[in-house]
């Protein structure tokens, strides 16, 4: 797991976040050198960490615009272009985050296929309607839908909610593995079709994180189900008050 050399620039704090990281993520490998630590594939890197005195630098194969919690990696060398985005850690309650945005790091450079990678974020048709525009961002009927969406808003309602879904609390991790890990689609509370052309969006009130399941359910009729709705049809199918996975 290294020497006595690794991790030089490291304090006891910043040693013990990044130990704290690789044992609860048990499904990848890890290495130590002199300046930094790293969780690999069996091919490569996935991530590099960085440690200081008082915090992690966590650099990642992902596209800074895909998540809120990202910023440029802070060089323009070869290097970055492979890991484009860092996340800093700079407490105990930001080990979390820095789990998910590893795993997904993980996911995206390790697919069986070495020419596949995994998009970031997928959008379903029911998340928005072809020809509406409003203030959130815009859509336009191509061949397929294309979406041009505010990421700061879905990530707000994310951050806010998290990524279980709000009807059966289905998580994509949990079940799928880290392949899967941070996925899960948002669900405007009003439909778009009935707000008019433009709207200011409230991501807290209006957007809620739904798996495609319970999301196909609610549109399967319209107006939608509510999400309320769902959480009956599933405490009905169950017999029971609660909804178990």
């Amino acid at each position: 797991m290294g020497s006595r050399a690794a991790l030089v620039q490291s304090s006891r704090t910043t040693r013990k976040w990044i130990h704290r990281l690789r044992d609860g993520l048990p499904q990848l490998q890890y290495t130590e050198a002199k300046y930094y630590a790293a969780f690999k594939t069996p091919r490569r890197a996935a991530a590099y960490l960085n440690p200081a005195q008082q915090g992690v630098r966590v650099f990642l194969a992902l596209d800074p615009r895909d998540d809120a919690a990202l910023q440029p990696t802070p060089s323009s060398s070869n290097w970055a272009v492979r890991f484009p985005s860092v996340f800093r850690i700079a407490g105990e309650q930001d080990l979390a985050e820095a789990r998910r945005l590893i795993l997904r790091s993980h996911a995206a450079v390790g697919p069986s296929d070495k020419n596949a990678a995994l998009r970031p974020e997928h959008f379903a048709p029911e998340e928005l309607l072809p020809e509406i525009e409003y203030l959130e961002g815009c859509a336009r009927q191509v061949l397929v839908n294309a979406y041009e969406r505010n990421r700061r808003a879905r990530e707000t309602c994310l951050r806010h909610y998290g990524r279980s879904c709000a009807a059966c609390e289905f998580t994509f991790d949990a079940k799928y593995g880290e392949a899967a890990a941070g996925y899960i689609q948002v669900h405007h509370i009003i439909p778009i079709a009935q707000v008019g052309t433009k709207y200011r969006l409230n991501p807290i009130k209006d957007l809620r994180p739904v798996c495609p399941n319970c999301h196909a359910v609610i549109h399967r009729r319209e107006p939608p189900f509510s999400i309320d709705d769902v959480k009956q049809m599933l405490r009905l199918s169950t017999g029971d008050q609660t909804v178990t996975l």
